[in-house]
């Protein structure tokens, strides 16, 4: 096939690519690349280990993974690279491609416990899948296929049948959590997003029994006034309805907070527990957001929520009214800890992949695009 010559290229459509991006377009790339610089300067060692600075300088798989990710997307492949390392160098086990779940450091064993936590696998596999789109190193699409494979081997399990065939279950670890008389699982260990990344690198009817599983859990194990969804849920094995599971304490909190965010990521817009964490977080009987609330009593925290918090909460609530204001969503330097920072720049993220910013200068670009 011979090369184009200039008669083609003149002759080609214009690419509305090569136009410059909007003042505020470029206003808010700058905002984003300096929220992952304060995040990178403040969280992410030299060696690329990922600390948890509420957690006492943990690092965990989780937090390993979302850095790759937050590195994929802002082009730094030098950071990428580093927590990469660090990562296979401390937390890969031994007998399969997923990761420890936490390293203590100045521990006489820094990794005591061998078990991996399958959100963190999920989001290693997804920013090495981002990596790949970002830099085409074909090695970060093979770990992150082996990491599919072994999550799909070692952390679901079949459940129910439909007439789109069985459901599964995300297990939270590979082990642990599959009890005689019930299973204990996370919901805001179903990364939608990610499972939907996933699918199109690896294809496997799997992953839809995931994402159809997940959904299904969702629309049963609500509780309280609110009707929102427990950080840790009890599956009764005989059929029973779904409890919150002990021995955490019955709350929509830290880990629940994230449902709402991967729903949205995922695309999932439409499903009641978004509507139920919009009306919680929008309840205009707040003086403050609270922090959590008890799902049993319906008590509250006595302290506000996180920036983190806050970010989330204004992503749901924009993306039940269909829209809204980014400049609403709080910034990481806002944040006074790894978590909340991370969920601001989570929430963000899937603020820019939903669309939901609809301030005059992107209504006038989105009637440009249509013209």
């Amino acid at each position: 096939m011979s090369q184009p010559g200039f008669a083609d290229q003149a002759s080609a459509p214009p690419q509305r690519s090569s136009l410059p991006p909007p003042a505020g377009a470029r206003q808010k790339a700058e905002r984003d690349q300096a929220d992952w610089a304060n995040f990178r300067g403040r969280w992410v060692l030299r060696d690329g280990r990922v600390i948890d600075s509420g957690n006492r300088g943990v690092s965990h798989s989780e937090g390993q993974g979302t850095g790759l990710i937050f590195a994929a997307r802002h082009h730094d492949r030098a950071s990428f690279d580093r927590i990469l390392a660090w990562t296979q160098g401390a937390l890969r086990r031994p007998s399969d491609a997923l990761y420890a779940w936490r390293y203590t450091p100045g521990a006489a064993v820094p990794v005591d416990d061998p078990n991996n936590a399958s959100d963190g696998d999920l989001l290693i596999a997804w920013g090495l899948l981002l990596g790949h789109e970002r830099w085409g190193d074909p090695n970060h699409k093979a770990l992150a296929g082996q990491i599919a494979r072994d999550l799909l081997r070692l952390c679901t399990l079949p459940t129910g049948s439909t007439s789109a065939g069985a459901d599964r279950l995300l297990l939270p670890g590979a082990f642990g959590f599959v009890h005689a008389d019930h299973i204990v699982v996370n919901p805001s260990y179903w990364l939608f997003g990610a499972l939907r990344a996933l699918d199109r690198a690896f294809p496997d009817p799997a992953w839809d029994a995931l994402c159809r599983g997940g959904l299904r859990l969702l629309q049963q194990a609500r509780f309280g006034r609110w009707g929102l969804p427990p950080d840790w849920l009890r599956l009764p094995r005989d059929g029973r309805s779904p409890t919150p599971a002990s021995p955490w304490p019955p709350r929509f909190s830290w880990d629940a907070v994230r449902v709402p965010l991967h729903l949205i990521w995922g695309a999932h817009l439409r499903e009641p527990v978004l509507r139920a964490c919009a009306d919680f977080w929008g309840d205009p009987v707040w003086r403050q957001m609270p922090a959590w609330v008890d799902l049993r009593t319906d008590a509250t925290a006595p302290y506000a929520a996180t920036a983190g918090i806050q970010a989330v909460a204004q992503l749901t609530m924009a993306a039940q009214a269909g829209s809204g204001r980014v400049e609403a969503l709080p910034r990481v330097p806002d944040a006074t800890d790894y978590y909340a920072a991370k969920l601001v720049l989570m929430a963000h993220y899937a603020w820019d992949e939903r669309g939901l910013d609809m301030s005059d200068e992107p209504r006038m670009r989105l009637q440009q695009r249509k013209a």
